[in-house]
């Protein structure tokens, strides 16, 4: 027989009153270990009873921390798990090939003679203008022109392809009478000129070029004498010239296309000295120019037969002044008794029936 303390919920064997609160204790039977009723509380011993230690703070702490690392191991797990991003595939890299032949810039290297003259296609290149258009401009070197004059122009100009189509277009100016596709000169090199086409395909398309003349400007074959016998000053400075009386001439302008027309050209200065004579030649009076045609005005200064400079102006080259103005020389030279100013207006052509290819 066991007593119990329902107040302490206690068991107080041999006592009828709990020492502890003085409550009745009640008497149970002592059932077997396992057989207590379920619905009786279970007897608290002493060791129940004992207040249980709590867990010192940092036993806490570290297993807070262990969860901590482990959870972060557990994702570095999965990352490292996870397949690798492929790398970005690698930009091709940029073609050292060399541009394809006959692209952009082509030596040619074509010649053809007829009539005591000869000329070269030396080379053609393609560039761009202003109007973002890709034109070709090629190169030609021209010999046998009499007194070596200025070539203005090339007559009946064809450029041809491999099929005999036009390869790219050229265009034409009326040069005095004489119509033709303009050439400039090529600074630094002497008989050389440089003609620009219309929009152009790649140079190796091609093939043949075709001409029939050239257009030159016509000879210098009026003069005025100008008397240099005096004394040129012998330090730097320039003395003036009098051009005399004979100081004008009268050009025929027969060669364009103003019928009954004369340009009036006029030596209206001359200065020497400081080895170099230059001489001013007025043309403003007179002829008023044609809307649309050039006026090759030729111009050079001889001591005697040796010719000291030249010069070709292209009246009418300016759209907004319609009255030719006139030319500039300067030219170097030694002291001598007599310059003279040989003038020629207008163009010629020289035949020149001739076909260029490879």
């Amino acid at each position: 027989m066991r007593a119990w303390c329902p107040r302490c919920d206690a068991v107080r064997p041999g006592e009828t009153t709990c020492p502890v609160c003085g409550t009745p204790l009640a008497t149970l039977d002592d059932p077997v270990l396992g057989d207590r009723p379920a619905d009786l509380p279970r007897p608290v011993t002493e060791d129940d009873a004992a207040p249980q230690p709590r867990p010192p703070r940092l036993r806490v702490a570290l297993a807070a921390a262990t969860l901590v690392v482990a959870g972060l191991a557990f994702v570095a797990g999965r990352s490292l798990a996870r397949p690798a991003t492929p790398a970005p595939a690698q930009a091709p890299a940029t073609s050292t090939t060399a541009p394809e032949p006959g692209a952009d810039r082509r030596t040619l290297g074509w010649s053809a003679r007829g009539g005591g003259l000869s000329i070269t296609a030396v080379d053609a290149a393609r560039v761009a203008t202003e109007q973002r258009e890709t034109v070709a401009a090629i190169t030609f070197r021209i010999q046998g022109v009499p007194g070596d004059q200025r070539v203005l122009a090339l007559r009946g100009l064809r450029l041809l392809d491999s099929g005999g189509g036009v390869y790219a277009s050229v265009e034409q100016r009326q040069v005095g009478l004489e119509g033709g596709t303009p050439v400039e000169p090529a600074e630094g090199r002497p008989g050389t000129y440089r003609l620009l086409t219309g929009p152009a395909p790649r140079l190796r398309s091609l093939a043949r070029i075709e001409l029939t003349g050239l257009v030159a400007v016509r000879p210098r074959d009026q003069t005025i004498t100008l008397d240099t016998s005096g004394p040129w000053p012998p330090g730097p400075g320039l003395a003036p010239v009098d051009p005399g009386a004979k100081d004008t001439v009268q050009a025929d302008l027969g060669a364009v296309q103003t019928r009954d027309a004369t340009l009036r050209l006029q030596v209206t200065s001359a200065f020497v000295g400081d080895g170099q004579a230059l001489v001013v030649i007025d043309a403003s009076s007179g002829f008023r120019g044609v809307p649309g045609e050039l006026l090759p005005l030729g111009v050079e200064v001889r001591a005697g037969d040796r010719v000291l400079c030249s010069r070709t102006s292209l009246l009418g080259e300016d759209t907004g002044q319609q009255s030719p103005q006139g030319i500039v020389l300067t030219c170097p030279t030694r002291p001598v008794p007599r310059l003279t100013v040989a003038v020629g207006v207008g163009a010629r052509m020289l035949p020149l029936h001739v076909t260029l290819t490879p």
